[in-house]
This record gives C-alpha cells, sequence and structure tokens, in this order.
C-alpha cells in the first residue's frame, strides 16, 4: 500500500508561489533565448542541439555501466515494449548484490517518461514506505563533460518492493548532467535552460534494486542506499556523459 504523507499548512501556501514562481522565471529566458529565432523564422525547439554523448548513451545500453567498488558479475539488454533496458548485477567486497535497470535517451528529442512504470509492473512485487532521497555529488571539471557544476544535486523516489523470493531498497530517478530527479519535468526545464546556449542536457533513467534482509526496515540501509545512489550518479557523469566530440 502507497503512503500519502500529507505537506504542512505553511509548506501548502508557498509551494504554488514558488512553483509559479520558477515558470515566470523559465518562461522570461525561453522568451529572452527564443529571439533570435523568432527574428530568424525559426524555434530553436524546433531543431534542439545534437546530444554529444549518444555513442556513449548506446554503449551503457549494450555493455552496462561499471561501478566503482562493484564488480559487474551479468548483464544482458530487456526490451519492453519500445523500450530497451541494460540490466547488471554487481557485487561490492561484502558480497551485497545489487540490480541495475537503465534506460537512455535515444536521440535529440526523446524525453523522459516515468519509464519504470513498465519495468515494475513487470516486478510483481508489493510495495511501500515510498519516500525521497536527496543528495548531492562532486561535478566533473573535465573539459569534455556537458556538466561544468561543482556539486550536483539529486533527488531519487526510494522504496521497499518484495515477491515471494527477495526483498528490494529501490532507488529510481533520472540523471543528467546538472542534476537528478524522478519527476520529467525538472528534466524538461533542465534542458530548456541548456538549449538557450545551445546545449543539451542527456539523460538517463536508472532503477537500482538493492537486496536486503526480508521486509527490513529501510532505515538499517540508508548509508547503504545513499552511497549506492552516489555511485550510479558520479559513474554516469565520468563516463556517460563525457563529450566524445
Amino acid at each position: 500500500m502507497k503512503m500519502s504523507i500529507p505537506l504542512p499548512t505553511h509548506r501548502r501556501l508557498s509551494l504554488p508561489i514558488l512553483r509559479w514562481g520558477l515558470l515566470a522565471l523559465l518562461l522570461v529566458l525561453l522568451m529572452v533565448g527564443a529571439m533570435p529565432g523568432y527574428l530568424k523564422g525559426s524555434w530553436f525547439w524546433q531543431s534542439p542541439p545534437p546530444i554529444t554523448v549518444l555513442q556513449n548513451l548506446k554503449h551503457l545500453r549494450q555493455q552496462g555501466l561499471p561501478l566503482p567498488g562493484w564488480q559487474m558479475t551479468k548483464q544482458r539488454t530487456l526490451t519492453l515494449g519500445d523500450h530497451v533496458w541494460s540490466v547488471q548485477e554487481s557485487q561490492d567486497s561484502q558480497q551485497h548484490t545489487a540490480i541495475l535497470f537503465l534506460f537512455t535517451q535515444n536521440g535529440p528529442k526523446d524525453q523522459p517518461q516515468v519509464e519504470w512504470m513498465d519495468l515494475n509492473g513487470i516486478q510483481q512485487w508489493e510495495t511501500d514506505s515510498q519516500q525521497a532521497l536527496s543528495f548531492t555529488v562532486p561535478g566533473t571539471t573535465d573539459d569534455r563533460s556537458t556538466s561544468s557544476a561543482s556539486t550536483i544535486p539529486v533527488t531519487a523516489q526510494l522504496f521497499r518492493a518484495w515477491n515471494r523470493q527477495q526483498t528490494y531498497a529501490v532507488l529510481q530517478w533520472y540523471a543528467w548532467p546538472t542534476g537528478g530527479s524522478p519527476v520529467p519535468s525538472q528534466w524538461f526545464m533542465a534542458d530548456r535552460l541548456a538549449q538557450l546556449h545551445r546545449q543539451r542536457q542527456p539523460w538517463v533513467a536508472v532503477s537500482a534494486l538493492l537486496e536486503i534482509e526480508p521486509l527490513d526496515d529501510l532505515s538499517k540501509y540508508s548509508d547503504r542506499i545513499e552511497a549506492l545512489g552516489k555511485t550510479i550518479q558520479s559513474a554516469i557523469l565520468q563516463t556517460v556523459f563525457q563529450s566524445t566530440g
């Protein structure tokens, strides 16, 4: 059963104001950025800048994601409808097992669309303890990187899932060069802002499963879960989002 956590009254009042303010700021930036294209008779989103790391994204789908401190023991692709996922199983030095599902952007007009909904459906598991997990990872200073930020903020959705065989802590989010979130609109805003500078925010959908004791409390694994999330985001930043151009 999914849990619904009500927000305090004062946050209910402030969040809409904040959202409208952010939308207004984004609209102004879009208008300013679009003006040169308008004067030329074209709009920048009709012909978005290319994704310079498409080869890296393709390689990720085919070969998986090496994780520092983890040994990849299995890797294959899984086709769900029109989506081809990379599925890998990895173990750390203490024999903890993690299963990683990754789906990548395939072209310049691809947008995240909550890809793990189908993924969750085939698992046939029960879920509870839904919550948000926020963390940061260092940015990369490599000139080839599509990100130049010193610190990258990430928010992921975390929940407990189980079936007859196993219980997992499940962490899901979209990773992009300057951040991460389970909410597609967050990527949309980041990508539109990047396009104002003729850049892009390529993305990878992440669903990470960490094996835990049967129906155990997630709080007992908080450090391990956060460490896994940081390792995955950092690995994507340092390998996948490095421009080959």
